[in-house]
């Protein structure tokens, strides 16, 4: 019987060997978990980026088709809406425009109390040229207040009168 009592021994003996498995097991476990967190709020904070990138985007090509429509209305006089021509487009500087169609424009564009306003955009030149055959380039810039590099939107069109 003592050789069956050491036998019982060494199969009661094995599982407590394992003693702490579980918890190592639930511990590797907990850390995929947290790594998997970690990077869905990674993908959260990339895409409320980019949402808010093509929101600044979008408003931007409202304002540059607003002044267009603007041009279209008063198609004879288009030249006198250029604005900065001669500088270059999204460098720091103030935007004076002899036109005071394009002065409420802008006024509109840099406004922080409007609610489609670009941020940073105030500080910025804006650009209008106005080539031969009234072809148009509209060319905003804005920077995001998460971002040091300024963004910009160009649109190019021609207006016949």
């Amino acid at each position: 019987m003592s050789a069956q009592r050491k036998t019982l021994r060494a199969i009661r003996r094995r599982p407590g060997g394992q003693r702490g498995v579980m918890l190592i097991e639930a511990l590797v476990a907990i850390a995929i978990f947290s790594l998997a967190v970690l990077g869905i709020l990674g993908l959260q904070a990339t895409a409320i980026r980019a949402v808010s990138d093509a929101d600044y985007r979008a408003k931007a090509s409202f304002f540059a088709n607003q002044i267009v429509g603007r041009m279209w209305v008063d198609r004879f006089n288009v030249p006198t809406y250029a604005l900065n021509a001669n500088a270059k487009a999204c460098d720091p500087g103030d935007n004076t425009a002899a036109n005071p169609l394009v002065t409420s424009w802008l006024s509109g564009l840099s406004n922080a109390t409007n609610p489609g306003f670009l941020p940073g955009a105030s500080g910025l030149q804006q650009q209008i040229v106005v080539g031969p055959n009234n072809i148009v380039t509209v060319t905003l810039c804005w920077q995001s207040p998460q971002d040091e590099l300024t963004h910009n939107f160009t649109l190019t069109t021609q207006i016949q009168g």
